[in-house]
């Protein structure tokens, strides 16, 4: 559905008795109250209606999908912990089909909880959701082509995709980021009534954590962030820098797992070192990095390894089968437009560029260096309006903050999210031995500490560490 229907669907202006706001002002909740109504596997479904821009309360009104399973014994209960699960749509993963790991994270909180989940702006399932006539672009346009012209058609792809996604949600495009996104969460508080916020946030639900921390850190009870996305580095370079880092060190990660793994096609040989030798000799190094980009996140290794003896054989074609990202959908969603008006608003040309990448092939020459064009790939292109730029944190009315940190998350880089996490004035940092999303991919130490702290506010003694239990 496009959002010209979406829009008339919610463009009714919301009730006088919102107050005009401020950066720093609390949101008001919608005078409509959440409707709940049964939307089967044991959970309840309902509209939150907020405005387009929560500086103009008064214009254009928009929808979120909010989602609430009730805790098993009501005279248990203690509170409400709202959540969201990261990139994309967070509901689908409750009402639908869960996975198992869902189930289990949703079994054990609704011990003592009520769990609330919600989609971004946009991203919901039915009439919230803004569908771009254009699938977004592979990230991976820059990777594959490593020239002038090869950023020029990347730009040229994102820019449509873009334009679609405005043309897709018509005034609601105006809302699309993190600083809305935080107002709406403290409306959802308020529509739940709860004086305080207890959130859990993954991957991208880390960066509306760190908005709401900033904006309403008063109100905010507890806070478990996992996955962390750092939205706290004004200079693109520093933000690159974090993931090539945290990508050359994966590398290493992976050739310490081939080492002691018999079952690691390349047992027995250095797994880093087989890679450089790849690199060095193909004439498609491009397509090789695409692939291993993939191969790099820890469930993927065994691919990752197959592939590299292959086309040590001279077959390289798992790095475009195998290893590859699912297709494109026929259409797209406005999380990509979302994504790099929260983190990459402005960007350089090609020629600044290529000043940004000597410094990350000097700090991670044997594979960190490509994430400049993997991550850039993604927004080269697109306008930066509206913006929320990356900027340091100051959260000084937010109460203690529990972050864990993946020492093999690559995904949302663990330097990263290390330098977020000593931005709260009294954040404890856990760091585990597994990947990204670990807590809500079930290890079993994470869980414990997270429920524990989202349930009793219980944080972990410093210097608490989680071993690694999803390592394949």
């Amino acid at each position: 559905m496009t959002n010209r229907k979406a829009s008339r669907r919610y463009g009714v202006a919301l009730g006088a008795g919102l107050l005009a706001l401020t950066a720093h002002t609390a949101s008001a909740a919608p005078e409509s109250a959440l409707n709940w109504r049964d939307c089967g596997a044991g959970a309840e479904c309902a509209v939150l209606t907020v405005p387009v821009d929560w500086k103009n309360p008064a214009g254009p009104a928009t929808g979120i999908d909010v989602v609430r399973v009730a805790a098993k014994n009501p005279g248990r209960k203690t509170g409400t912990v709202v959540a969201n699960l990261g990139a994309g749509n967070s509901t689908t993963a409750i009402v639908g089909l869960r996975p198992p790991s869902i189930q289990s994270w949703l079994d054990q909180l609704t011990e003592r909880l009520d769990v609330v989940v919600f989609d971004p702006r946009g991203l919901g399932r039915g009439d919230t959701r803004i569908v771009c006539p254009r699938p977004q672009p592979s990230i991976l346009g820059l990777v594959r082509r490593q020239d002038a012209a090869g950023w020029r058609a990347q730009a040229a792809k994102n820019a449509a995709y873009d334009a679609g996604c405005r043309e897709a949600a018509g005034p609601a495009f105006a809302g699309l980021r993190s600083w809305q996104i935080a107002h709406d969460l403290d409306a959802l508080r308020a529509a739940l009534g709860e004086a305080k916020l207890r959130y859990f946030g993954n991957s991208y639900g880390t960066t509306y954590g760190q908005a709401y921390a900033e904006l309403f850190g008063s109100r905010l009870e507890r806070m478990y962030l996992d996955g962390v996305a750092d939205h706290t580095r004004p200079r693109l370079i520093d933000w690159l820098s974090d993931y090539a880092r945290t990508q050359e060190q994966q590398l290493l990660h992976f050739r310490d797992w081939c080492a002691r793994t018999f079952s690691c096609a390349l047992h027995g040989l250095d797994a880093a070192k087989a890679w450089d030798d790849l690199v060095v000799t193909s004439d498609r190094p491009g397509d090789l990095f695409a692939g291993a980009l993939v191969g790099m996140n820890p469930p993927r290794w065994p691919d990752l390894a197959r592939a590299i003896a292959k086309a040590r054989a001279g077959d390289a074609s798992d790095f475009e089968t195998v290893l590859r990202y699912p297709a494109p959908e026929p259409t797209g969603s406005v999380q990509g437009a979302t994504l790099c008006h929260d983190f990459m608003p402005t960007l350089p040309d090609y020629q600044g560029f290529l000043g940004i990448e000597r410094h990350l092939k000097a700090i991670a020459p044997r594979f960190g260096w490509i994430e400049g064009r993997y991550e850039l790939g993604r927004c080269v292109g697109i306008s930066g309006e509206p913006a929320y730029p990356p900027h340091p944190l100051s959260a000084p009315d937010a109460p203690p903050v529990l972050v864990t940190i993946g020492e093999l998350d690559n995904n949302t880089a663990n330097l990263g999210a290390a330098h977020a996490a000593r931005q709260f004035p009294r954040a404890r940092q856990v760091w585990h031995g597994d990947g990204h999303a670990a807590y809500l991919l079930g290890n079993k130490c994470l869980r414990t500490l997270g429920n524990t702290y989202l349930m009793a506010g219980t944080l972990p003694p410093a210097g608490t560490f989680c071993a690694g239990e999803l390592t394949p």
